[in-house]
């Protein structure tokens, strides 16, 4: 994927670039703390959908949120890869697992759209826009919108994303 390399302006931001399913998705590599490959989840009874298990980080144990639940991909694919983000109400660390992280590009502002009026409302909640390139687009994806606390949280007409089990 290329991004134009003459931009008018000097906004840039640098997106962490990850696959889940067939779609590429990006999120501010600034919210990325570490990326884990070869992660190993425990599962965790009776938790919401979205949250396959723990995992431990540097002597801590983290919730793992899946990506393909919150996207409604079939599970079938195992996540060996994850995100470390920092949860910007609480301050707890989570993890975002997803299918494979690729490299972190920089796009510019011009190359930017916001979602589609025809995006489902609740993936809406997730994503921030889009990036288009010829011949591809990378979603980007809300890290605020990500958190487990942010997950949980009622909409007026029932959980959010991938509620209790």
């Amino acid at each position: 994927m290329s991004y134009p390399d003459k931009l008018e302006d000097n906004s840039l931001l640098g997106l962490c670039r990850f696959r889940s399913g067939d779609d590429l998705f990006g999120i501010d590599a600034f919210a990325v703390l570490e990326v884990v490959n070869g992660c190993e989840v425990r599962k965790v009874p009776r938790a919401p959908k979205f949250v396959v298990g723990v995992l431990a980080y540097r002597g801590e144990v983290l919730l793992a949120v899946s990506l393909r639940v919150l996207l409604g991909l079939e599970p079938g694919v195992e996540a060996s890869s994850a995100m470390v983000l920092r949860d910007t109400q609480t301050g707890e660390l989570f993890a975002l697992l997803v299918d494979q992280l690729l490299d972190v590009v920089t796009v510019a502002d011009d190359v930017w759209e916001p979602n589609p009026a025809t995006l489902d409302d609740r993936l809406g909640l997730l994503f921030s826009g889009v990036y288009r390139a010829p011949g591809s687009s990378l979603v980007r994806l809300d890290p605020q919108h990500l958190q487990p606390s942010w997950l949980m949280q009622p909409l007026d007409s029932g959980p959010r994303i991938g509620g209790p089990r």
